[in-house]
């Protein structure tokens, strides 16, 4: 060039190589964990709008019904069988049936109890006994109310020993819980109020009630006759509702019941097509960012501490 011009010299090169960094792995990791923020917060409003499941029962809600025919298929009794004896109270009845339908109980062609059968065809329930033999025999019943044939009976007997009172001596009646309505229904946050009727026993009675989805309440009354609790369910479901007696005497008397809380049980979606099962799939893909993100940090860490140890890179 011309003297006197302004001259443009490049400098000389080094030969090391420049520090450069084109990822922001901080900013990276914050969107991340951004990203597990609202993915867990779907999450959980996800799960929330799946409907309750009753520990005890395993069961849906129901949104409405067609009537189609009854049920065609008995029951099986599997326990106790025929000619077992027993010396306490409640006994646990068990057996198979159709899924979906309600399990009814008698003995000696008295209500027992009543209960759903579970998902996998089974179903479980106690029930009291009278003193001495007992026919049991099982039906199913729909949600419409229609009943189908009767199981095969099963014979049990009951040796009940003396009911005692207070101060001494004997009775002879025992103590019994009696109901007409076997399966309620209700909606979601509305009371549901239930009415069963003491039978015998010495007074004063205690009566608690397990209402199937962790609540329970407990009635004081001071003679035999109805006695009535209420509760109210926060979602849809079939519960199965327990209800135990005590008396004075320390006799004791148990009933299985159901209550049915209408509503969309089988709702489970949040928003657009965003499902619990959905979610379980996004779950892994944004963990294996995060594993990238890391491999790739850690990889060019290591690769920077190689450079310097060789003295080419500058900061």
């Amino acid at each position: 060039m011309k003297a006197g011009l302004l001259q443009i010299i490049p400098p000389g090169h080094t030969g090391k190589l420049q520090d450069h960094r084109h990822t922001s792995y901080a900013g990276l990791a914050f969107i991340l964990l951004l990203c597990g923020m609202l993915l867990m917060s779907i999450s959980w409003n996800a799960q929330a709008a799946v409907p309750a499941v009753n520990p005890q029962s395993g069961s849906v809600g129901l949104t409405g019904a067609v009537k189609g025919p009854p049920p065609t298929t008995a029951p099986v009794i599997l326990s106790p069988r025929s000619g077992d004896h027993t010396t306490s109270i409640p006994i646990t009845v068990s057996g198979l049936c159709v899924a979906g339908t309600f399990v009814t109980i008698t003995k000696n062609d008295v209500f027992a109890g009543i209960t759903t059968c579970r998902d996998n065809g089974t179903f479980s329930l106690q029930i009291d006994l009278f003193d001495g033999a007992n026919r049991l025999i099982a039906f199913a019943t729909d949600g419409l109310g229609q009943t189908g044939p009767n199981s095969a009976p099963v014979d049990v007997f009951y040796d009940a020993p003396s009911f005692t009172v207070p101060g001494g001596g004997t009775i002879g009646r025992q103590l019994f819980l009696q109901t007409t309505t076997t399966v309620l229904g209700t909606s979601p946050d509305a009371k549901l109020a239930r009415t069963v009727t003491i039978v015998g026993g010495v007074g004063p009675y205690a009566v608690s009630w397990d209402w199937g989805d962790g609540q329970t309440s407990l009635v004081s009354q001071a003679l035999e006759g109805p006695t009535s609790s209420s509760h109210a369910y926060d979602r849809p479901g079939n519960y199965r509702i327990i209800i135990h007696a005590s008396d004075a005497a320390g006799n004791a008397a148990y009933l299985e019941l159901v209550n049915v809380v209408n509503g969309p049980a089988d709702k489970s979606t949040t928003g657009a097509g965003i499902t619990p099962g959905n979610l379980l799939m996004v779950w892994p893909l944004l963990i294996f960012a995060g594993i990238m993100v890391g491999v790739f940090w850690l990889g060019e860490v290591r690769e920077e501490a190689k450079l310097r140890r060789k003295g080419l890179l500058l900061r």
